[in-house]
């Protein structure tokens, strides 16, 4: 095992040295599992059908003052409570693209998850929810190349915080922030 490890470290020499770009290693950050325990009741409530909508769009102005959007990417929203505070919480203070993915979730927390892409415009939908409150997040993204070649991940997670009655259609939500959470 050991000379393995010594021939990839000598292939990935070798290869920084002909071509750095092709020689970037990429670690994935440890998984982070949340504290709060999963509590199926918290997420029962939002698998129930029910009336309210929930719509906008996501985007972002990028430093030329482009607007990027979320086109194709997957919208997700899930309940509010106690489990997915955690998790929000820790997602937004890393601040890592990827760190929703690298929480350490419940088994059962997928199946209350609601999920769609967003279109061209990054626009989403969802109807026949119930009434309650909701967390909603997606990301923009979008790469530069700088002088040197190298390519950079440009956005980031947006993140929406939306509470709706019983009925209510919330058509307004405005995903267009790293920082600050929509209402």
């Amino acid at each position: 095992m050991k000379h393995f490890f010594v021939f990839a470290l000598f292939v990935l020499m070798f290869a920084a040295l002909h071509n750095p770009a092709v020689a970037q290693i990429s670690m994935s950050r440890p998984l982070y599992e949340p504290s709060t325990r999963f509590v199926e009741k918290d997420f029962a409530w939002s698998a129930q059908k029910g009336t309210g909508v929930i719509a906008g769009r996501a985007t972002l102005r990028s430093p030329g003052g482009y607007i990027q959007t979320a086109d194709g990417e997957e919208v997700t929203l899930i309940a509010k409570n106690a489990y997915t505070d955690e998790i929000v919480l820790k997602t937004r203070e890393e601040g890592f693209f990827d760190e929703y993915q690298n929480v350490k979730k419940d088994s059962k927390y997928d199946k209350y998850r609601i999920t769609q892409m967003a279109d061209k415009k990054g626009g989403f939908r969802f109807e026949n929810l119930p009434a309650g409150d909701w967390y909603i997040v997606t990301r923009v993204i979008w790469y530069t190349r700088d002088q040197t070649s190298q390519v950079h991940l440009n956005g980031g997670l947006l993140w929406g915080e939306i509470s709706i009655f019983k009925g209510q259609v919330r058509d307004d939500i405005e995903l267009d922030s790293t920082i600050h959470m929509a209402k």
